[in-house]
């Protein structure tokens, strides 16, 4: 027996061709550009100085996912976009408090005597070039 598409056999009347079901989890362009924000996030995170754009891209990231809903499943680029958007958002904030202690801990003049060390240390090692 051959197989058809549609599901007739050979000889055989259809009153009606069957109705196509839209897939519910076709893609669309929001649930794509949140991806795309998502990982330029999450890569922005590799510069120390960008992590403002990370954390803007983070929740754009999580916005356009939500967008992408429209009363259908999440798509898996809408899924993929809201989870690397929370990271690059979470990830962002934490590289940014990382750096304001770090800030306060170089001003603090009782951490000066550690930090001269540290500097004797890679200076006397010939590792660190000391002008």
């Amino acid at each position: 027996m051959e197989y058809y598409d549609n599901g007739d056999r050979p000889g055989e009347e259809t009153a009606a061709a069957p109705e196509k079901r839209p897939d519910v989890n076709q893609p669309n362009g929001t649930a794509i550009a949140s991806m795309v924000c998502g990982i330029l996030g999450l890569l922005l995170l590799c510069c120390c100085i960008a992590f403002p754009l990370s954390i803007i891209l983070g929740v754009a990231a999580i916005v356009l996912a939500i967008l992408s809903k429209k009363d259908s499943p999440f798509c898996g680029y809408a899924i993929a976009g809201l989870i690397l958007g929370i990271f690059a958002l979470l990830l962002g904030v934490a590289e940014f408090l990382y750096l304001m202690a770090v800030n306060m801990l170089v001003r603090d003049p009782s951490w000066a005597a550690v930090f001269d060390e540290i500097m004797e240390e890679y200076s006397n090692s010939g590792s660190f070039p000391v002008e």
